[in-house]
């Protein structure tokens, strides 16, 4: 059987992967490389503060994994549960500060890909 071209072996590892190199993760906020930082939210809507190193290869495993379905001179929030990529919601949006609505920003307007190989 064909599959679709977005749906290569490593894409639904991206999950795995990440749980490898942080294993509370819940939301992986990947900002445009020009601003160099990674946030990394755990499912309590908190931010984990952890070593650069780390939030690069977290980083790096999103952007390899979703290269070519998402416009990275924007921030992409990517949703570790269910394996979602999302548009970032911009500071002034809800959404943004998770906190602040407990959505995460993740709306089903905003969502670009799944790991799967799913894209909106």
């Amino acid at each position: 059987m064909l599959q679709n071209g977005l749906s290569g072996d490593r894409r639904p590892k991206t999950r795995a992967a990440i749980h490898e190199i942080a294993p509370t993760a819940a939301l992986v906020r990947v900002y445009p490389e020009r601003r160099s930082v990674t946030h990394i939210f755990e499912s309590d809507f908190y931010r984990m503060f952890i070593d650069r190193r780390t939030e690069k290869q977290v980083a790096y495993v999103i952007r390899r994994d979703f290269g070519k379905v998402a416009d990275w001179r924007l921030a992409h929030g990517f949703y570790v549960p269910t394996g979602t990529l999302f548009l970032t919601p911009e500071p002034r949006e809800i959404g943004y500060v998770p906190e602040d609505d407990r959505s995460f920003g993740l709306s089903p307007a905003r969502r670009i890909a799944t790991d799967g190989g799913e894209r909106s």
